[in-house]
């Protein structure tokens, strides 16, 4: 026999807790039957939300429920259950709860505008337990996020730092007999001018000096020093190119490579020896990565607009994966059999100390290094060498 009755909310929330046993273990067993990985779900923890729901029609529960869901959120995530399998239980519950009480409220004769304000009155409450959640799920995910973010940037500032105080220590250690041995090339340089022979071996001698002192100011740029106490002055970007060149010549002609260069005249405000050795490793990254190209091909283009130069050195060689460039300019991260991982790091660091950047761009026709740098007239050399 149907009951005729007016809709009573405190009834319907009695009628809720009463089924509440039921809601629960039915529920328990749909999550077993339908997921694919295996969830199981504490009674107490679940039986609450069928609690809350019923106090819901008659009493204001929002702190209970984000108690609730925050306690909930803290145990998935302790289980470590992907986000859309805790989505997943969500729904079933949904599904079983309709499923238990509409029988129920079959039983009575409610109108239509009575049993659509309790469905929607039971709807809401169920999409706040649902919103609650994934928001206390979000703020944990976030958490851990940053967490991991801070620690890798921990880890990673210091490994730069004990560089660092490995590359001053090494500078303070090889500089002063490196200073003799310059001092004495000279001296034997001067003393020798007429024998032509013993000059050119003087030249390439002085040339390796030349290469272990740039090695040396790439080590340094780890250190918060100025480049092995090199003053911040102002040059002339297509000499400075031109000097560069000069060093890797004997490669591009061993090697058969096509080399082009578009410069743009330019004052820059720099570190000389510095930029040289950020522009020679790239150029000797280009040269290795064109190695299995019958057309080898380098092209560097130098332009300057709105206050920054912009230096692109391109090569025609394979493209480099994403996944790769992200970490190029990482520390020890390399991809060369007998590399070292830290060549474009130091280039990075190089170009940091001078406040600008340097990025890689790649697709199937080019890779490109693109390094910008803010150009500073004679008048600005001095604040910002104080800066630096």
């Amino acid at each position: 026999m149907v009951e005729t009755v007016t809709l009573n909310l405190y009834d319907v929330s009695k009628k809720i807790l009463d089924l509440t046993p039921s809601i629960t273990t039915i529920w328990l067993q749909e999550i077993v039957r339908s997921m694919e990985i295996p969830v199981t779900i504490p009674r107490d923890f679940a039986e609450k939300r069928t609690v809350l729901l019923a106090r819901y029609l008659v009493e204001d529960v929002d702190h209970d429920m984000q108690t609730w869901a925050l306690d909930m959120g803290e145990w998935l995530r302790s289980q470590e259950f992907p986000f859309s399998s805790i989505l997943r239980t969500y729904q079933l519950y949904r599904n079983v709860f309709w499923r238990v009480l509409q029988p129920e409220l079959q039983r009575w004769s409610l109108s239509s505008q009575e049993m659509h304000y309790l469905e929607s009155q039971l709807g809401k409450a169920m999409d706040e337990s649902v919103f609650w959640a994934v928001y206390h799920f979000e703020q944990m995910m976030n958490k851990e996020l940053v967490q991991k973010e801070e620690t890798i940037s921990y880890l990673h500032n210091d490994k730069l730092t004990m560089l660092g105080k490995i590359a001053a220590n090494m500078a303070h250690e090889l500089r002063n007999p490196l200073c003799a041995i310059e001092g004495f090339l000279k001296l034997i340089g001067e003393s020798t001018q007429e024998q032509a022979q013993l000059q050119t071996y003087i030249q390439v001698v002085m040339h390796e000096f030349e290469n272990l002192h740039r090695q040396l100011t790439g080590f340094l740029s780890f250190s918060k020093k100025p480049i092995l106490d090199e003053i911040f002055k102002t040059v002339q970007v297509e000499e400075l190119l031109e000097e560069v060149e000069m060093l890797i010549t004997p490669r591009l002609v061993g090697e058969n490579i096509r080399f082009e260069k578009q410069i743009h005249p330019c004052l820059l405000a720099c570190y000389e020896e510095g930029l040289k050795q950020v522009v020679v490793n790239l150029l000797n990254n280009a040269i290795d990565a064109v190695q299995n190209r019958t057309d080898k091909y380098i092209h560097v283009i130098s332009t300057s607009s709105d206050g920054w130069l912009y230096l692109s050195v391109e090569n025609n060689g394979e493209r480099i994966p994403p996944e790769i460039v992200e970490n190029l300019f990482q520390p020890f991260f390399t991809t060369k059999q007998n590399g070292t991982g830290i060549g474009l790091s130091i280039c990075k660091n190089i170009i940091e100390k001078h406040q600008g950047t340097i990025h890689c761009d790649s697709n199937e026709k080019r890779t490109r290094f693109i390094v910008s740098l803010p150009i500073a007239n004679a008048q600005e050399v001095g604040p910002r060498m104080e800066a630096l």
